[in-house]
């Protein structure tokens, strides 16, 4: 059995299950991965130039999918992020970055990993 330390595979399970068909099964699950670079430097841009309106957008977007994924170590530190950026705190958002970041990327390889399981024990 595979011990997952990022995503919560009971809570991905139930993602899945939800989404329905064969066809979309997964897509969520790579449009995270697809997107993480993107929301990541999209943070770390509104963060640098003081945008806490676009910080708050993407730190939900992470928060909501990290969610959704059961990938609650990554919502944890978005969390404290979020909590920051609405307290106007620049510099105590930047004190998790670096760990969103490291989190994040092994979150996606996990994910990855998952999927690539997926395919594997899909019926041919």
């Amino acid at each position: 059995m595979t011990r997952y330390r990022y995503v919560d595979p009971d809570a991905l399970v139930s993602l899945l299950n939800a989404v329905g068909d064969d066809d979309r099964r997964g897509r969520f699950v790579h449009d995270f991965i697809s997107l993480w670079e993107t929301r990541s430097q999209r943070l770390m841009k509104a963060m640098g130039q003081h945008d806490y309106e676009d910080a708050d957008v993407v730190l939900l977007s992470i928060r909501s999918s990290s969610t959704m994924l059961g990938a609650w170590p990554l919502e944890a530190i978005g969390g404290m992020m979020h909590t920051q950026i609405k307290n106007f705190d620049i510099p105590g958002a930047m004190v998790h970055l670096a760990r969103l970041h490291e989190v994040g990327s092994a979150t996606c390889r996990e994910l990855t990993g998952v999927l690539e399981s997926m395919r594997a024990e899909a019926p041919r």
